[in-house]
């Protein structure tokens, strides 16, 4: 699992530009949420955040064997859902679609695109979690310990 890892993510050097914000399991994080949550820190940190940057998840797909990937893009407080669908319930992610042009016109994908409002680094760790699983149905490989693979990118 670790050399496909490698492959979609990257290997654990140093990060240069071009190379991922952000990759779980590298062996720095207990789990997906302490990767997301410390990544979004690390970017609410940054003097200005005006780039996008894409939360890549990969677990099982429908069968044991397969895989499935899923990506969100965030920027500041603007999330973006990369779905033919929206979300079922946005309200219970804590979030509110985003309808006016000139923020649509902005996102890269072609998403569906909420606010995210006041969440704490963990907050917004554990809704991306939750959209993940619930929305995307990404799910845990069974030796993975309820755990799946997570990225971060420009």
């Amino acid at each position: 699992m670790i050399s496909l890892l490698k492959k979609l993510f990257g290997s654990t050097a140093p990060r240069q530009e071009g190379k991922p914000f952000m990759e779980h399991p590298d062996g720095t994080f207990d789990n997906a949420i302490a990767a997301m949550e410390d990544a979004i820190h690390r970017l609410r940190s940054l003097p200005e955040w005006t780039r996008w940057i894409t939360f890549c998840a990969q677990g099982q797909g429908a069968r044991p064997e397969a895989y499935a990937m899923a990506e969100v893009r965030m920027r500041g407080g603007t999330l973006e859902i990369l779905s033919e669908k929206p979300l079922e319930s946005p309200g219970a992610f804590d979030l509110s679609p985003v309808t006016g042009p000139s923020e649509q016109d902005h996102a890269p994908g072609g998403g569906h695109v909420y606010a995210l409002g006041d969440m704490t680094p963990l907050e917004t760790a554990r809704m991306l979690d939750s959209i993940f699983r619930r929305h995307f149905q990404i799910r845990p490989f069974p030796d993975e310990e309820d755990d799946y693979a997570v990225g971060a990118e420009w």
